[in-house]
C-alpha cells in the first residue's frame, strides 16, 4: 500500500494540472475571442453610424425616407382600457392572475366580446377586405397594419400589398389554426393566435413570383390583434409576432417573411433570415460571461464546493 502512493499522489497532481491547463486555455481563447469580436463590433458600428447620419443628411435635403426605418409613421394610442381585478385566496398566483370576468365588467366598449370576436371573424374570412366581391370597409380609415419588421402600414399599403401576395391561390391548403380571446384589460382588442400550416402548390406572388415548390409551410406560434372602434372596424391589425421560435420551419419568423423562409427563399437581409441574428457585441459579452464563469462568478457558474 504505501509502496503506490506515491503513483497515486503523481497521478493526482497530473490530474489537477489538466484541469487548470484546460481552463487557463479556456479562459484565453474566450478572452481572444471577445477581442476580435468586440473590435470588429466596433469597425461596423462606426461604418454602420457614418452610412446612417449621411443617409438622414440626404433625406433631409430631398425630404425622402418617410416612415423607413427611422422615420416611422406613429402608431394609434391605446384607445380603451380596464383597471385590472385580481383573483383573490390563498390559491392565487403569486403575480396576479386577473379575474377576467370582474375586470371585464368595467368596459364602456359598445362592443361586447361576443361582438368582437364575431367582428374578428369576418374580417379573417373576408381576407381583409381583398377576397373577391368582399367589401374593405370593414377596416377602418385611419387603419394601420403593425408587424415586427414592416409598418405601420396604412388602409391602401395594406390593401395593394396584401392583396397582391395571393396567399390562397398560392397555399390553397393553408389552414390558419386559430383561436381567438377578447384582451380583458384592453376590451376592444380581440388577440387570435395561430399555428399555421400548408403547402406551397402554386405561384406566390411575392416580388418577382416564387413559382409553387411543394415544401411544406409550418409557421411558429404566433400572438396577433385585431383592434376596433366603436363602428366595429378594424383600425389596427397586428401580425407575425412568433411565440415559440422552435417550432415550425421558419426559425421564428411570421407572417409572410415565414412563407417565404418555409419555401427557401428568404429575404437578403439578417431581418428576412430568423427571429434572430446575435450582434457581435452580444456575442463578445457573451465570451465576457464565460471567463467569469471560469473564475466562479455568475448566475450560470459552477459552484466547485459542491463538487
Amino acid at each position: 500500500q504505501y509502496l503506490f502512493e506515491p503513483v497515486f499522489l503523481f497521478r493526482d497532481i497530473l490530474s489537477r494540472l489538466k484541469g487548470s491547463m484546460g481552463q487557463v486555455c479556456s479562459v484565453l481563447g474566450n478572452f481572444t475571442t471577445f477581442s476580435i469580436l468586440l473590435g470588429a463590433d466596433i469597425m461596423v458600428s462606426s461604418v454602420s453610424w457614418l452610412a446612417r447620419s449621411l443617409a438622414c443628411v440626404v433625406d433631409r435635403i430631398c425630404g425622402s425616407g418617410k416612415n423607413t426605418v427611422w422615420q416611422k409613421t406613429a402608431w394609434h394610442e391605446q384607445r380603451y382600457a380596464n383597471r385590472p381585478v385580481y383573483v383573490k385566496g390563498e390559491d392565487c398566483m403569486a403575480w396576479g392572475e386577473l379575474d377576467v370576468a370582474a375586470t371585464m365588467k368595467q368596459s364602456i366598449f359598445p362592443l361586447s366580446p361576443e361582438q368582437l370576436l364575431a367582428k374578428a371573424k369576418i374580417v379573417l374570412g373576408c381576407e381583409f377586405g381583398t377576397k373577391a366581391g368582399a367589401d374593405a370597409s370593414c377596416l377602418a380609415e385611419d387603419f394601420q397594419f403593425v408587424a415586427p419588421i414592416v409598418g405601420p402600414l396604412n388602409k391602401q399599403e395594406f390593401l395593394k400589398a396584401f392583396g397582391s401576395f395571393k396567399v390562397q391561390e398560392a397555399i390553397p391548403d393553408l389552414k390558419d389554426n386559430s383561436w381567438f380571446q377578447v384582451d380583458p384589460l384592453e376590451p376592444n382588442r380581440v388577440w387570435f393566435f395561430s399555428r399555421a400550416t400548408g403547402t406551397h402548390t402554386a405561384t406566390l406572388n411575392f416580388g418577382a413570383g416564387i413559382p409553387a415548390t411543394g415544401k411544406e409551410i409550418r409557421m411558429p406560434p404566433q400572438a396577433q390583434s385585431m383592434l376596433f372602434n366603436e363602428k366595429g372596424q378594424c383600425y389596427t391589425l397586428t401580425v407575425g409576432y412568433a411565440m415559440d421560435k422552435r417550432i415550425g420551419n421558419t426559425e421564428g419568423l411570421g407572417g409572410v417573411f415565414g412563407i417565404v423562409k418555409a419555401v427557401g427563399h428568404a429575404l437578403p437581409f439578417p431581418e428576412g433570415q430568423r427571429l434572430y441574428n446575435p450582434s457581435l457585441r452580444y456575442e463578445a459579452f457573451e465570451r465576457i460571461a464565460k471567463i467569469g464563469e471560469a473564475f466562479g462568478l455568475g448566475p450560470t457558474a459552477v459552484d466547485k464546493t459542491k463538487k
